[in-house]
């Protein structure tokens, strides 16, 4: 199975189904500490699902996690001071408390405005949930390029500095954590 679905809201994803778009970066994020670790998420055993299994696995079974956490690390890098906003909100554990006591916690410790810090996160994470082209490079730059179905699009990369001075932010592909 490649992807579960409860109630509309991915609950587990295979490593080789991983778009990395907004969708799958809200439920990775979570996750991220532990497959560092080499740990992956358990697939369930219930709820929607979308494809089919893909025979026997090619690697070991800490492989995946690793190299998926690998990308999303390279990923957050590019979002500078922010990188560590995004680990402390989404991938350290906090016992039990809710998203406002998080952001107070955060917000007390930084030294920011809590509009601020969400603003941040959401633009840490919604730049790093491009999908599986990477918005920093230039199409032509992409290893993926010579079997890319958009490459006739001439995407040009865009720093997080950039993204960040947007004034319009799609609301709709945004994570809903923050």
């Amino acid at each position: 199975m490649l992807r579960y679905y409860d109630k509309g809201e991915l609950i587990w994803v295979a490593p080789g189904a991983i778009r990395y778009d907004a969708v799958d970066i809200d439920f990775l994020l979570d996750w991220l500490s532990e497959m560092r670790e080499g740990v992956y998420p358990a697939e369930p055993t219930g709820g929607y699902v979308e494809g089919k299994r893909a025979g026997i696995a090619s690697r070991a079974y800490y492989e995946a996690a690793c190299q998926v956490a690998a990308e999303i690390d390279r990923r957050l890098a590019r979002t500078g001071l922010d990188r560590y906003l995004v680990e402390e909100f989404y991938c350290r554990d906090w016992l039990g408390l809710s998203e406002d006591e998080i952001l107070d916690v955060i917000t007390g410790h930084v030294g920011i405005e809590k509009s601020e810090l969400q603003r941040r996160l959401r633009s840490a994470v919604s730049y790093i949930a491009s999908g599986t082209c990477p918005r920093w490079l230039h199409c032509i730059d992409c290893p993926e390029y010579q079997n890319c179905r958009k490459k006739n699009k001439g995407r040009v990369g865009i720093t997080y500095r950039q993204w960040k001075g947007h004034r319009r932010v799609r609301i709709s592909h945004l994570p809903s954590k923050t």
